[in-house]
């Protein structure tokens, strides 16, 4: 358990939703908040799928020794 805590793929998709939720909490004008869970959208699945990627070379890698 302590290793799935470790994973920046699932903080990073954490602070993607809190980010989301903040927006709302805060009471933010519409074009913000649209601004930002527009960037959330984009950066945070482009990550998650740039180290998914990097995660599976990385194994296949060390399958292929």
């Amino acid at each position: 358990m302590k290793e799935k805590l470790k994973s920046r793929k699932l903080w990073m998709a954490i602070g993607g939703l809190l980010t989301v939720a903040a927006t709302e909490w805060l009471n933010l004008s519409p074009e913000l908040t649209s601004n930002i869970v527009s960037a959330v959208v984009i950066i945070v699945p482009s990550y998650l799928a740039g180290q998914g990627l990097v995660d599976c070379f990385k194994e296949y890698a060390a399958k292929k020794k």
